[in-house]
């Protein structure tokens, strides 16, 4: 028997996806023989998520909404391997780990946790692996990458060794830009691992630019991994915050002047989402059909009926019932649109309608008056997001209607995968709705808004200085200026300055010498819609790696992050019962693998399908 040889690149949730695969298809066909060759610097299975790092810092999905396993679900899953999701798996762990008490399927668990599943994920792959596959882990990074030309086939360079092999899936994750070396001490471009930030003294005055999900871990890491205490007043029955002294003051701003909104209580279980009524299969298919998409006149439309749709259904049931709400949705579904606009005017009253304007620019002129009036705007603001959060995903009508776009996201992205966009749509998307769509529907856990209110009050954070506010260095004070662009008067001095938005920058600026090593040899190339250059390399519709001259490397796969630009939104981690992406391109890549070696063992002699770069099994 022949034996076939490949490198998973990467063996975080993405790299333990395709491990899986090939041992779920090898427990079902234990003809073939593979060797499979893993490489990773970090912790096998846990990628970016350290196992090690603060318990405070938290993933961002509920529980029971994580796995690592295929399931029925997945489109032509083949060979499915039983395994727990990380809440069946947390549950387990409640009977050695008491301090993890009851476990709540829709609560929000740190991302260490997180990480130990991935990793005992991938020793229960390894135990489960049938003797036709050989699995060896090297716990190093791949520095160079040389291609064989007599075979198509692969040599891989570590710091210590060389590796020749068939196939090759680069799934490296989360990667970063490289450093600037002469950067200032005072000024933090990439504040993970969060330990970076230490050194900064409770003295300090902190400016943090961007709201996001990194905004979040920075203050968290500020107050709770600085000894801060949140707890409920017995007066008042909200959360305060009780200072250690050893927070730093923190002042926050942003593109929006606002943060993420927080996420809804759960109520949809492990795998309920909202079902198209407008941007359907039938309709994404026809659109696929266009040359030149544009998501603002051909799919936008679509998306704000079916947001529309969600945020009706939960605004009747509440207040009627789920017969009326059935009735109203049933004639908002089928009217013509002028029709549908009399319905609603006749039904809801002006300051409950669904207003997209409202969602993606909710700052009202009125307070952007003053300071003082943005101030008390704000925080009233977050109370009443608080307040939607915890009327839940299903019963919020807000709530309801911004998950949509989490619930229709595989519709999205078959609609902007492999350029399918204009150019200018793209440009579009990614620099006016991506932001709107991250602040309305993947926001944090609604307690990190919670805290947030609290620390407004204590008067640890302030957010006062609104929309599009900048910091700029002042080397003559060694300080930064943070100045308003509403009230140009009014600014702060800050003496560190984090930028909590983090790029997704190109892989031509990223710092891994494999990244480096694919470009410069013409093994890969950037991906470009046009002239715009979204971020990624670029991949066919197989995943399949595109060199420099435009050609299908056959024995190469990129997925992931790598592959973020010509790909959609590749950084979720699967969920059960959803046929998720992740999984599914998985199983794909994994099965024209599995298609080349059959082929090869079959036919030592003849070509491979694809001529150029074939990969031929040496």
């Amino acid at each position: 028997m022949n034996t076939s040889t490949v490198a998973i690149i990467g063996v975080g949730p993405r790299g333990l996806s395709i491990l899986e695969r090939i041992i779920a298809y090898s427990l079902e066909n234990r003809k073939r023989s593979i060797h499979i060759y893993l490489y990773d610097p970090n912790t096998p299975g846990s990628g970016c998520h350290d196992i090690n790092q603060p318990e405070h810092l938290l993933v961002n999905t509920v529980a029971e909404q994580i796995t690592q396993f295929s399931d029925p679900s997945i489109e032509n899953s083949g060979s499915i391997i039983d395994g727990p999701s990380f809440y069946e798996w947390l549950s387990n762990q409640t009977k050695f780990e008491k301090s993890l008490g009851t476990v709540n399927p829709n609560a929000y668990y740190s991302r260490s946790l997180f990480g130990k599943y991935l990793n005992w994920v991938f020793n229960y792959l390894i135990e489960l692996a049938p003797n036709n596959i050989t699995i060896d882990f090297h716990q190093e990074k791949i520095i160079n990458i040389d291609k064989c030309d007599s075979s198509g086939n692969w040599t891989l360079h570590t710091k210590n060794n060389s590796q020749n092999v068939n196939f090759f899936f680069l799934t490296t994750g989360h990667t970063h830009p490289e450093e600037n070396k002469n950067e200032r001490r005072t000024l933090i471009n990439n504040p993970y691992p969060i330990s970076k930030l230490e050194h900064i003294s409770s003295k300090s005055l902190v400016a943090i630019e961007g709201m996001g999900l990194t905004f979040f871990d920075i203050v968290s890491h500020f107050t709770i991994g600085r000894g801060g205490v949140y707890k409920k007043s017995d007066k008042t029955k909200r959360l305060e915050y009780i200072k250690s002294g050893y927070e730093p003051k923190i002042i926050a701003y942003s593109r929006s002047g606002l943060p993420l909104s927080a996420r809804a209580m759960n109520q949809k279980g492990v795998s309920g989402q909202y079902q198209a009524h407008f941007l359907t299969s039938e309709k994404v298919s026809k659109i696929k059909n266009q040359q030149n998409v544009s998501f603002m006149s051909d799919v936008l439309p679509s998306l704000l009926l079916d947001m529309q749709y969600a945020y009706y259904y939960a605004y009747i049931r509440e207040r009627k019932g789920y017969i009326e709400a059935k009735r109203f949705c049933t004639k908002f579904k089928f009217l013509p649109q002028d029709k549908r606009t009399y319905l609603i005017e006749s039904n809801i009253p002006e300051e409950d309608r669904f207003s997209w304007s409202r969602l993606s620019q909710p700052i009202p002129v009125s307070a952007l008056e003053a300071p003082e009036k943005f101030k008390f705007w704000f925080e009233n603001y977050l109370s009443i997001d608080l307040s939607e959060a915890e009327n839940g995903n299903l019963s919020s009508p807000i709530k309801a209607s911004c998950d949509v776009l989490r619930d229709l996201r595989d519709n999205i992205r078959s609609l902007i995968d492999f350029g399918r966009l204009s150019e200018s749509s793209q440009r579009w998307l990614y620099t006016d709705f991506i932001p709107v769509m991250n602040r309305i529907a993947v926001g944090p856990p609604k307690e990190r808004i919670e805290e947030m209110i609290a620390l407004l009050n204590a008067g640890v954070l302030e957010c006062n200085l609104g929309p599009g506010a900048t910091g700029h260095y002042d080397e003559n004070n060694n300080i930064y200026e943070i100045r308003s662009s509403v009230w140009p008067e009014y600014s702060f001095s800050a003496d560190i300055l984090i930028k909590a938005r983090i790029p997704m920058h190109s892989p031509k600026d990223d710092s891994s010498p494999l990244m480096k090593s694919l470009l410069k040899k013409g093994y890969a190339r950037l991906f470009y819609n046009g002239r715009f250059h979204p971020g990624g390399l670029e991949v066919d519709e197989e995943l399949n790696l595109i060199d420099a001259n435009g050609q299908s490397l056959s024995n190469a796969w990129a997925l992931g992050m790598p592959s973020e630009g010509v790909k959609f939104y590749t950084f979720i981690v699967p969920r059960p019962g959803v046929n998720s992406t992740a999984i599914l391109d998985a199983g794909n890549t994994v099965k024209q693998m599995l298609t080349a070696i059959d082929l090869h063992n079959q036919f030592t002699h003849r070509s491979p399908t694809k001529q150029i770069h074939s990969g031929v099994i040496a």
